[in-house]
């Protein structure tokens, strides 16, 4: 066990530098989870001698401060036989990918599974590779890779692709997501939004009906914060940019941590702090309070009706990003969407919710009858 002292590359870190940030960050969990793994297969193993258990059992333990889904020995009942060394390593490759808009702008859009193609449109601070490991979206990647093709993007300005835009418009929006389907040749899939890329999706199938075969949309807004109206929000919103270009690429993630707090409220320690780092590796501080501006123009509120293709609206019931209304404001606006109520707090559904198991199996249904 001498090999697992320390973490990997424990003590280097560069901060400036996101793609070795996101390696790093990846092979350190993958080195702990594989620790994990060898843990739980000495404590099935070592039946006979009580006290060495006990020693792995405690290690394991403290593992568990590290990544969240370490899977803790139940001490009432008799070990396991030694379970396959199978977490990170045994998971399904992702491919990544470039592709070019029309304005040359460079596309970063991973694939990974098999099966009817599923596309995923960006969200706010997507970063293909520091998310692959993330114990805030890794189990939403493995649930879609599962049993479809999964196809993700990092839209204009964030993660791997080009941070340097002129463009980060809603219109810039929806040619990312054309430029990534035509690139990964897709003729049919089902398309999912997520938070503002729910109105992207929305404005996608009324350009391309004949390619969409159903739409799935959680977690979005018909309109923006700016176009809904409210002059309390519209305040809140601007100071929000304003503090969004000064504090969100500052080495303190007090600030960020705001953001985590309500998009994940009910989250872990590790899944907050994973929260705050990806923010600031994701997107710099300029592209950030850009972007949020962006969001605020966003109006698709006359487009509803004109969507023909099989819909699936779900939202969280006590979202704090994203009201509950907006969500429902889909499900009356699209002609015969089927909107369903998640009991969660977290605009991220988390691993072991209830309600992130209904997501899924509302998601594998729905595609299964329009794929």
């Amino acid at each position: 066990m001498a090999i697992f002292r320390g973490e990997f590359l424990e003590g280097l870190s560069l901060p400036h530098c996101p793609s070795f940030e996101a390696w790093r960050q990846y092979h350190r969990d993958k080195a702990l989870r594989l620790h994990a793994a060898v843990l739980r297969t000495l404590i099935g193993r070592l039946r006979d001698n009580p006290e060495r258990v006990h020693v792995h059992s405690m290690a394991l333990k403290r593992l568990a401060t590290e990544i969240v889904d370490v899977d803790l020995p139940d001490q009432r009942s008799e070990p396991r036989d030694a379970r396959p060394i199978a977490l990170s390593c045994s998971r399904r490759p992702q491919e990544i990918r470039f592709c070019k808009t029309a304005d040359q702008t460079t596309i970063a859009y991973a694939v990974c599974g098999h099966g009817s193609p599923i596309v995923r449109a960006a969200h706010w601070t997507s970063h293909l590779q520091y998310e692959w490991e993330s114990p805030v979206w890794m189990h939403w990647i493995d649930a879609l890779s599962e049993e479809t093709m999964l196809i993700r993007y990092d839209e204009r300005g964030t993660g791997l692709s080009d941070w340097v835009a002129e463009d980060i418009s809603f219109t810039a929006m929806i040619a990312d997501l054309e430029a990534v389907v035509d690139a990964a040749g897709l003729e049919r899939f089902t398309l999912l939004g997520v938070s503002q890329s729910c109105a992207v999706s929305v404005a996608y199938v009324l350009r391309h009906p004949e390619r969409v075969t159903g739409l799935i949309l959680y977690g979005g807004f018909v309109k923006g914060w700016r176009q809904r109206g409210d002059s309390h929000e519209i305040a809140t919103h601007e100071a929000m940019t304003a503090l969004i270009r000064e504090g969100w690429g500052q080495n303190n993630p007090v600030f960020r941590h705001l953001f985590t707090t309500m998009f994940i409220p009910r989250a872990n320690q590790v899944q907050m702090d994973w929260f705050d780092e990806l923010q600031r590796i994701s997107v710099s501080p300029c592209n950030a309070g850009r972007l949020h501006e962006a969001f605020g123009e966003i109006d698709v509120s006359d487009l509803l009706s004109q969507i023909k293709v099989p819909t699936l609206v779900l939202h969280a019931r006590n979202d704090a990003v994203v009201p509950f209304g907006s969500g429902r404001e889909f499900a009356t606006g699209i002609p015969r969407a089927r909107f369903v109520d998640l009991d969660s707090a977290n605009h991220i559904l988390l691993p072991h919710e209830l309600a992130f198991e209904q997501f899924v199996r509302e998601l594998r249904q729905f595609v299964c009858e329009t794929a």
